[in-house]
């Protein structure tokens, strides 16, 4: 009899991999999805990752809407949808969305994740005790933080209030609550104030700990070997410099394919970088992102990797959306919000995901020491 997974939605798929990591911790198996499946799935936890980060409010709200729906039909044990920790993207109308469809009343929100120094405290998001509008997040090309007010950065939604609460405050019985957090005793308190008609909603830390009230004590993770073969690791965002002898892009064009290729043969590890400098022109983002894609594709092609390292979120969407790799399972752990899957469609491949802000961890430096080599 198939298994009652817990179901999470994802609005960028580095965001889908943190929290997929998380329930491998636990000794779950997680697998990550890239559009809905269509249908009952042997797994724990399915993460499903709509990529709607970078949409309008009313595209973001069609494709969640869309999307829950299809999942409401499989056999579930909990849905809990998934936020940027610094509320990057249409949230509310998400969250909107997934309410409305699911027939929750109220959705309880905490975006906060003290264990990276991401605090909410008075209704306002701090980062390592600076307001989030003072720093780097201020300059984000697509979601400025121009001020630190968890309610400003949510926005108005017709339907659905929002308010700004303290741990142990008396609950509005409809809306959203985003939940103030300092440390992991706020964030449980929060997770134990879930109840059947409240929609949880939040980041890794929240999600972490909703999760244990689910299933209990955590197991024993498998381990995992990376593949033998070339590692390319592509680096698609511009909020962290990237290591290592990178081949640039010239403006929004990808360094030649046989390039990288040759690159990939003589060191064995390459990383292809996007340049640091942002372009004004806003329709850039995304011609970066398809000549990711079409590089990895060709590369693929040509057998030249075995091990795909990517950071950004919207970067690894579109290269697995080239490559057809939309369903994949959590194989490792490296450290916060990194992670390295198996696509179910190429299992002798492994591929690794980093959200842009996050640092790469060590142990996947000493892993792949050629790609991060100085």
């Amino acid at each position: 009899m198939p298994r009652r997974p817990l179901l999470v939605l994802a609005d960028d798929l580095t965001g889908a991999a943190e929290v997929a990591a998380i329930a491998h911790q636990a000794g779950l198996r997680a697998v990550v999805f890239t559009q809905p499946p269509r249908g009952p799935v042997d797994a724990d936890v399915l993460v499903i990752d709509t990529d709607t980060r970078l949409a309008s409010p009313a595209r973001a709200a069609r494709q969640v809407r869309a999307c829950v729906s299809r999942l409401k039909k499989l056999p579930q044990a909990g849905f809990f949808k998934k936020t940027d920790s610094v509320l990057r993207g249409p949230v509310l109308a998400e969250l909107a969305a997934c309410a409305q469809v699911l027939g929750f009343r109220r959705v309880l929100l905490v975006p906060a994740n003290p264990s990276l120094r991401r605090v909410i405290r008075d209704g306002r998001c701090f980062i390592a005790g600076r307001p989030l509008h003072e720093t780097a997040f201020a300059r984000d090309p697509h979601h400025p933080a121009r001020s630190s007010a968890v309610l400003e950065r949510l926005g108005v939604h017709k339907s659905l209030p929002a308010f700004s609460r303290s741990p142990g405050a008396r609950l509005p019985h409809d809306g959203v609550i985003v939940g103030d957090a300092r440390t992991a005793a706020d964030i449980a308190d929060w997770a134990a104030a879930v109840n059947r008609h409240t929609l949880p909603a939040g980041g890794a830390d929240f999600f972490r700990a909703w999760l244990h009230l689910q299933t209990g004590t955590p197991r024993t993770a498998p381990g995992f070997a990376l593949p033998a073969g070339g590692a390319l690791l592509l680096h698609g965002t511009t909020s962290a410099p990237v290591d290592g002898r990178a081949l640039v892009f010239r403006g929004t064009r990808a360094p030649a394919t046989a390039r990288v290729a040759g690159a990939l043969r003589d060191r064995g590890s390459v990383a292809v970088a996007a340049a640091t400098r942002a372009s004004r022109d806003p329709r850039a983002p995304a011609a970066i992102s398809r000549g990711f894609a079409t590089l990895a594709r060709r590369l693929h092609a040509a057998s030249a990797f075995r091990h795909l390292l990517i950071a950004g979120g919207a970067t690894a969407a579109a290269v697995l959306r080239d490559l057809g790799w939309s369903r994949l399972e959590v194989v490792r752990v490296w450290g916060p919000g990194v992670v390295t899957l198996q696509p179910f469609a190429a299992s002798g491949f492994a591929v690794t995901l980093k959200p842009g802000s996050y640092p790469w961890p060590p142990g996947i430096r000493r892993s792949v020491p050629a790609v991060f080599a100085p």
